[in-house]
Formats: C-alpha cells, sequence, structure tokens
C-alpha cells in the first residue's frame, strides 16, 4: 500500500510536459537533403603509417586539427621541415598521394563535407614540398 501511495506521488510529481516533451521528440524528426552525389562512389580509406588509426594519422602526424578550420590553418601553415618529420614517422610519397586523390573524391562525392576541399588541398601541398 505505501508503495504504490509513493509511485502515485512520484508520478504525479512529475511535469506532464516532461512527458509530453518524450513523445514529441520520438515522433519528430528534422528531415535533410542529403548533398551526396549517388553516383559518385566514396573511394576506401587509404592507408597510414603502421595501420594507425585515422585520428592519430591525421591530428597526430599530419596535424590537420578538426573540421574545416582546423584543415585550412595546417594548409596554410605546412612547411618543409614538417613533410621531412612525415617521412620519419613512416609516412610516404605514395600515402600522401593516395589521400590527396580521397579528399578530392570526397569534395566531390558529398558537397555537404565541408573539410574535405582542405585537406585534398593539404595533401597536394604536401606532395609538392615532398
Amino acid at each position: 500500500m505505501f508503495k504504490s501511495i509513493l509511485l502515485s506521488a512520484v508520478l504525479l510529481s512529475v511535469p506532464a510536459a516532461a512527458f509530453a516533451e518524450l513523445q514529441i521528440s520520438e515522433k519528430v524528426r528534422p528531415t535533410a537533403k542529403s548533398l551526396v552525389n549517388p553516383d559518385i562512389q566514396r573511394l576506401e580509406t587509404p592507408p597510414t603509417p603502421n595501420n594507425m588509426s585515422l585520428p592519430d594519422f591525421g591530428r597526430g602526424i599530419i596535424g590537420w586539427g578538426t573540421g574545416p578550420d582546423g584543415a585550412e590553418a595546417r594548409l596554410n601553415n605546412v612547411t618543409k621541415a614538417d613533410v621531412e618529420k612525415y617521412k620519419t614517422q613512416g609516412v610516404t610519397l605514395e600515402m600522401v598521394q593516395t589521400w590527396q586523390k580521397f579528399y578530392e573524391n570526397e569534395t566531390r562525392r558529398n558537397a555537404g563535407n565541408p573539410t574535405a576541399p582542405f585537406r585534398a588541398q593539404l595533401m597536394k601541398k604536401i606532395a609538392g614540398l615532398w
């Protein structure tokens, strides 16, 4: 008896709006038009030194940060000295060129990816500094 009274008191103290909000959030799904071109296939993820994770490679070695701002900042400040360091960390010119092609393809394939163009340019610049 005490348990049912306690349970009723708890349920009555929770605002009805909380239940309504939950119900609405489950039903309302924003629809966004995809910017992916279905006619362009996504390329396989390129290799990294010693099969390291993409974050370890991209942020740790190349230093492209996150998002378009990070990639653009790295594009604007990468140097020949950075490229020499990449070489000591197992990065090859072939890897750089493969990543460049990957991000050029992503730029064409997915107009909704604002980071891909900067990463493509960055990898092209690194290849040029090789």
